[in-house]
């Protein structure tokens, strides 16, 4: 394999920065798990009254990472070009309308939450206890997109750590009001859901307040402040409307046809949403290596680019990437398989539930080496190189064409078993990676797009 890279400084950079990113991720997915496991304990209502309400912050989770992916497209090649004035601007940018898209979904949580909750559940008992969890999770979500797109955005500076420091502190958090809130332990009320509710917003508080904290006195590569979020911008708004809209309404598309799916999945039964929820549970512990490789990948990609490399060099870079990440998709297909008895045992649910779940976990095996790839084409790899309306369009169209329609038809017409219908909820990952194998080949998503307006008009 002639593309292989033979440059032991690009698998230094690239897992020195994947690493802290999994980390992140796996403390992220012990909160889910810390949730659901506890959740599971109160009752099959509670546990997918949680995981349907959360739909909501999913899609908020989604398109915030869809505008701070937009900005690392800029921020890691402005940081290739050593442009730290540029850079800021992108941020500032970014946080304005991540605080905008988080206080719409608060506003929603807080004052609608039966509607939100009757869109995925015709169960009255699940709507009420998913309402309840959102008018409290609600005021903490400005809070969890502020945080998460500026953690998110100082990777494309290599600073990685900090978002560790920032989870496992909320992990603390989270998991012990957990305990005292759902339970009524130390004297607490039992408060079941609610508990969780507060639990995680009291999490979310924290994450930012730690934010601040580093970035006030510690962080010194980027040196953002308060006063650069009120900086003009006007001459970096058109730049990035035209490379990061595509990403954001990827990113919006994307999370509405994935809750879509979930919307399919609530209507067939609620056995299957809390199946669903066990085994996504399961998946997320083998996913965050992969999901960190892909972030990983767009900074790699980007800093290449901003420096200035070789087409042949990017190109070679992507190839490698690529391959790493099939050989990932296989061994984490292996480890869900290994792993699905022991955590499933865990949740006291009916054994219906438990039995979905463990034939479930078959499926999302099935898919897991596909998604792996198409993570780095659409994340990765495009999105690094600039290509961002290619990246949007493999990611969506199949998706909204293909997957809905088909999940739609064999669960809620044909009534297939719940594992064949999964499959035909994720078919779309196997005609994203033919495009994106294609797409990748050709060498076209490689494009600079860094703007260099004069600093005095900026």
């Amino acid at each position: 394999m002639s593309f292989l890279v033979k440059d032991k400084n690009f698998y230094k950079v690239l897992f020195s920065i994947t690493l802290p990113i999994a980390a992140q991720n796996f403390i992220t997915f012990t909160v889910s798990l810390a949730d659901s496991l506890m959740l599971g304990k109160v009752g099959e209502i509670a546990l997918s009254g949680a995981n349907l309400a959360n739909q909501l912050f999913f899609i908020l989770m989604i398109v915030t990472f869809g505008v701070t992916s937009a900005a690392m497209v800029f921020s890691s090649q402005y940081w290739g070009k050593d442009d730290v004035y540029s850079m800021k601007r992108v941020i500032t940018i970014m946080l304005r309308i991540a605080a905008v898209i988080s206080v719409v979904a608060a506003s929603l949580a807080i004052c609608i939450p039966e509607t939100v909750m009757s869109w995925y559940s015709d169960d009255p008992e699940v709507i009420k206890a998913g309402a309840n969890y959102l008018r409290i999770i609600g005021w903490a979500y400005p809070f969890y997109s502020i945080t998460n797109a500026m953690a998110s955005v100082l990777r494309s500076a290599h600073i990685v750590k900090i978002s560790i420091v920032i989870y496992l502190s909320s992990l603390i958090v989270n998991v012990s009001l957990n305990w005292i809130l759902i339970f009524g332990n130390l004297g607490a009320p039992e408060m079941g859901i609610e508990g969780a509710a507060l639990a995680t917003a009291a999490a979310r508080f924290t994450e930012f307040i730690i934010l601040i904290i580093y970035l006030t006195f510690f962080e010194k590569k980027v040196h953002y402040t308060v006063k650069d979020f009120f900086v003009p911008v006007k001459s970096y708004v058109s730049a990035f409307i035209k490379t990061g809209a595509p990403v954001i309404l990827n990113e919006a598309v994307w999370s509405i046809g994935t809750s879509a799916l979930s919307m399919i999945i609530g209507h067939i039964s609620t056995e299957f949403v809390s199946a669903n929820s066990i085994a996504n549970i399961i998946w997320q512990c083998v996913w965050v290596v992969i999901a960190g490789m892909g972030n990983a990948t767009s900074v790699v990609i980007g800093n290449s680019i901003g420096r200035g490399e070789s087409k042949e060099v990017i190109l070679n870079k992507a190839k490698t990437v690529v391959l790493l990440s099939a050989c990932m998709g296989v061994i984490s297909a292996v480890t869900l398989i290994i792993i699905r008895g022991p955590v499933i045992n865990f949740y006291e649910v009916s054994a219906e539930t438990k039995a979905l779940a463990y034939d479930l976990i078959v499926s999302y095996a099935l898919i897991i080496v596909l998604q792996a790839m198409s993570m780095q084409y659409v994340v990765g790899i495009f999105r690094g190189g600039g290509d961002t309306k290619v990246a949007a369009v493999v990611d969506v169209l199949f998706l909204w064409t293909v997957a809905i329609p088909l999940g739609a038809f064999t669960g809620l017409v044909l009534g297939w078993a719940p594992p064949f219908v999964y499959l035909m909820l994720r078919s779309d990952e196997l005609l994203k990676n033919i495009i994106g194998f294609i797409r990748l080949r050709s060498g076209k998503w490689i494009k600079d797009i860094t703007v260099h307006p004069n600093e005095e008009t900026a």
